[in-house]
């Protein structure tokens, strides 16, 4: 960039001049599914070839602490001391987590994902071996027979990503309530939708966290509910609810196997204060099919489970 140019963007378009001369999102101009910078010196990025160093991207670390700075000021974002943990999602869909450096003992610490909102056709699933003609079928037939499927998998699996391309099998006649921290799953155009996103407590917001979305949710005529992804208290409510009439919906969670998953459910929804023999029931009653994931840069679906309740108990079995 000439010298003449950079004075005219520093004077008139202040806002662009900032974003492009950005080290931090110069990088987010690079082909990747995550962008970790654990100091300024150490940095990494993930792509489907799996994660390599980067060298030489800041020259010092005041360098870095500007770039850093001047980042989350553009996003009107605050990191301080009383706010040392940050989470926000910025264009195209990526999801940023930034930490600040008493927590980490030295430098900030800046990780930048990709989000899983791209929506794919079904060839690109089938000759990508993702998934095997025989798991697609069955997962067509489950969606017509509105089961409530649960998507379990490590991060970067492709979680997301199957959600989006399941939710092209609802009718779009069928109301969907879709609730989510980041604005990562997609209706396809048409359907009769709503979006409920969460909002952390900042700037003299007041908190709204999923368990309460799922609540409101029950109140707006939700054929299906959607549900990004299942961490704590919410887990409650969102299994009353697809007890309770709203059979179909689809959940995300992290778990290495449905056997895994369902242990974490349990122990959710004991830790919320449901009895052992309760949380079995509405566990086996509520959730119909566990859709296993595996694998980041070859994802695939491992296996798809049947979940049901017998003597008292949770049963999985593998059907997929």
């Amino acid at each position: 960039m000439n010298a003449q140019l950079r004075q005219w963007l520093e004077r008139y378009s202040p806002e662009s001049f900032e974003k492009r001369e950005n080290t931090i999102n110069r990088l987010l101009e690079e082909d990747f599914t995550e962008i970790m910078i654990n100091a300024w010196n150490e940095i990494f990025l993930e792509d489907d070839q799996g994660i390599r160093a980067m060298e030489g991207v800041f020259a010092s670390r005041g360098e870095y602490r500007r770039s850093v700075s001047r980042f989350l000021s553009y996003y009107n974002q605050r990191l301080s001391v009383d706010r040392p943990i940050i989470d926000f999602d910025i264009d195209k869909g990526y999801r940023v987590n930034v930490i600040n450096s008493h927590l980490t003992g030295a430098d900030v610490v800046v990780t930048v994902r990709k989000g899983g909102g791209q929506r794919f056709q079904e060839a690109d699933f089938l000759e990508g071996g993702f998934m095997s003609r025989k798991q697609r079928q069955l997962l067509m037939r489950l969606m017509r027979e509105r089961k409530t499927l649960f998507i379990s998998g490590e991060t970067s699996s492709g979680k997301t990503t199957l959600l989006n391309f399941l939710l092209g099998d609802i009718d779009r006649s069928e109301r969907l309530v879709i609730i989510e921290d980041t604005a990562e799953i997609k209706a396809p155009v048409g359907s009769n939708c709503v979006y409920l996103r969460t909002k952390a407590k900042a700037h003299l917001l007041q908190e709204v966290n999923t368990s309460d979305l799922v609540k409101t949710s029950l109140r707006m005529r939700p054929d299906r509910i959607i549900l990004g992804e299942i961490r704590r208290e919410e887990v409650v409510d969102f299994l009353h609810a697809i007890n309770t009439g709203h059979q179909g919906s689809l959940c995300t969670g992290h778990g290495n196997s449905p056997q895994d998953m369902m242990a974490r459910l349990e122990m959710l929804l004991m830790e919320a204060g449901i009895p052992y023999e309760a949380a079995q029931r509405y566990l086996g009653r509520g959730i119909d099919a566990i859709i296993q994931l595996r694998g980041k840069s070859e994802r695939r679906i491992e296996g798809i489970s049947a979940v049901s309740f017998f003597a008292g108990e949770v049963k999985i079995d593998d059907i997929a």
